[in-house]
């Protein structure tokens, strides 16, 4: 008999420690790299932790942005980050699963964001690319930064939006997208 396997909602700041590492260790392997800095830079989120008889197999973050199109006031944006599946667990639809129910645990942004890794899984559920320039804007000033690529996910209270127009962040240490 399969294990259901169920999603946990929490907040960085109440990740117990053991959960932590088992997140580190998840995006360590997933991505190749040591994820704890860049884990650390991004500052306070959200998490739904995709759980498997008890032990981590998928994850997803969310942190507070503020995305500005050209023309419109900086929209509150759940941005999207760290959306990782254990190798040994990847291709069941444990990212699909988490992705699925993230929206509605963001109703209260104007649109979600990611800069994603690869578009098919993020296309299929509903993500688009923005299509316009994207900048980062850092002391007063708009920085261009044409190698980045952004989707977005329109959510409930997302206004009109014009995807051809430029599209900025504010600036962050590390990856600013």
């Amino acid at each position: 008999m399969h294990e259901p396997f169920t999603i946990d909602r929490c907040t960085t700041s109440s990740l117990p420690v053991t959960t932590r590492a088992a997140l580190l260790e998840l995006c360590d392997a997933a991505y190749q790299e040591a994820i704890e800095p860049y884990l650390d830079a991004l500052g306070p989120g959200e998490h739904l932790l995709g759980m498997r008889a008890g032990v981590l197999v998928s994850h997803l973050m969310w942190v507070t942005r503020w995305l500005q199109p050209a023309g419109m006031p900086p929209l509150r944006t759940a941005y999207v980050e760290l959306v990782a599946t254990a190798p040994a667990a990847q291709g069941r639809g444990y990212a699909t699963q988490l992705l699925k129910a993230f929206p509605p645990l963001v109703r209260d942004h104007a649109v979600a964001a990611l800069s994603p890794a690869t578009d098919g899984l993020y296309a299929r559920l509903g993500w688009r690319y923005w299509r316009g320039p994207l900048a980062v804007r850092h002391q007063g000033g708009l920085v261009a930064t044409p190698e980045e690529q952004i989707m977005i996910l329109p959510l409930p209270t997302t206004p009109e939006l014009d995807d051809t127009r430029m599209l900025s962040v504010e600036w962050r240490r590390g990856e600013v997208w």
